[in-house]
């Protein structure tokens, strides 16, 4: 019996902890759990936390670029680059999940100019080149 109620108790735990790990963002409002939650996060791989986000990432803000040996830093963003800069310079700020890898703190490379598409579009192959890169940290900002 003492042996059945230990198993049971350890399986409980484990469905537990997977089933929050699955998707903690199911929607853009809970951003901040990902925050609350980052040492699940750093030190593993992008393509991990990209995993547990369900809203589709609109657009980014790469820090210099989008190149996987030269990017410091990266923003996700629930709405296009337009509209979150318009938003900004209202002072209501987007939802921003940003993320920062342990590499090029000099920020190295060629800036990411906004004003070039292909540079703040987030698209499958841009998850695939970069999924591979460890986060170190994340942190979120503004509201939706």
């Amino acid at each position: 019996m003492r042996n059945l109620i230990k198993t049971l108790t350890i399986i409980s735990f484990l469905i537990f902890n997977i089933s929050c790990a699955q998707t903690i963002m199911r929607k853009v409002a809970d951003a901040k759990k990902l925050e609350i939650n980052k040492k699940e996060f750093i030190g593993k791989p992008l393509s991990y936390l990209l995993k547990t986000i369900n809203p589709r990432i609109v657009s980014v803000i790469p820090t210099p670029n989008k190149n996987f040996a030269q990017i410091n830093t990266i923003s996700f963003l629930f709405v296009s680059f337009n509209d979150y800069r318009r938003n900004f310079n209202n002072n209501n700020q987007n939802t921003k999940i940003t993320i920062r890898f342990n590499q090029n703190w000099d920020l190295i490379g060629e800036k990411c100019k906004s004003d070039i598409l292909k540079c703040t579009e987030w698209t499958k192959e841009d998850e695939k080149n970069l999924g591979d890169l460890v986060v170190y940290d994340i942190y979120v900002t503004g509201k939706d």
